[in-house]
């Protein structure tokens, strides 16, 4: 049943967020921060003490594999914190899993956005959003998951 509720929980924060980076390419910090609320509390009910510091632990390395990139201009601060909510949701087995397929969900991004511009012969964008790719592989990891807590 917990499982359920934060897969459903995350889901929507998940749309919200795809919406207003499209949007605004921005990603608020209250959102990503009630993802890592989800992921957290989810995983104290589910698995005790051990299962909230998997989610910390999950949390902190998806927030420090995404340093890279935004310490180089390749992403923005909103998806860092994506990603260390999405961390601390599926927990540190997860997000190694989420990262490759993030990756691979970038790249169909990158495609479909490049093309979408040549068809309309329009300049190709400086930025693409990257927060449905973030949210893609993430919640394909959870969903996997579903079983498992």
């Amino acid at each position: 049943m917990i499982s359920i509720l934060k897969l459903g929980l995350a889901l929507l924060v998940s749309a919200v967020i795809v919406v207003e980076d499209l949007r605004h390419r921005q990603i608020q910090n209250a959102l990503c921060g009630f993802l890592l609320l989800i992921g957290a509390l989810s995983a104290v009910l589910c698995l005790g003490w051990g299962g909230l510091a998997d989610g910390l632990v999950g949390c902190t390395w998806g927030f420090a594999v995404f340093l890279i990139p935004y310490g180089l201009g390749g992403l923005g601060g909103g998806d860092v914190k994506l990603m260390a909510g999405f961390g601390a949701l599926i927990g540190l087995r997860g997000v190694i899993p989420a990262l490759i397929l993030t990756a691979c969900a970038g790249v169909a991004t990158a495609l479909i956005y490049l093309l979408w511009a040549r068809l309309r012969k329009k300049t190709v964008p400086t930025a693409i959003p990257y927060a449905p790719a973030i949210v893609a592989g993430s919640l394909l990891v959870a969903i996997s998951q579903m079983g498992v807590n």
